[in-house]
């Protein structure tokens, strides 16, 4: 699912909060660009929700194509943090 104009803001920022200037795993190559909410599964009501609410967003190398994925839910600004379903390893 494409990320709003706000979503992309939000996430935007707190990528480079987290991880300035953070290099690829594989290439090594610091250049990123936000792809897509991919919903999340809930295996209790047997659904994805799809309201954007919810999901891990996309940060794709543009050099290799790796893939980070976030849990939106741990964005603070996103407006969905939810410690209670936090887990601490």
């Amino acid at each position: 699912m494409k990320l709003s104009a706000e979503q992309q803001a939000v996430f935007s920022d707190w990528v480079r909060q987290k991880m300035e200037h953070h290099a690829c795993s594989l290439c090594q190559a610091n250049q990123w660009k936000i792809g897509e909410l991919m919903p999340t599964h809930d295996a209790a009501a047997d659904e994805f929700d799809v309201t954007g609410e919810h999901g891990l967003a996309q940060l794709i190398c543009q050099n290799c194509g790796n893939v980070l994925l976030f849990d939106v839910r741990c964005i603070k600004e996103w407006g969905q943090h939810d410690t209670t379903h936090s887990t601490v390893m």
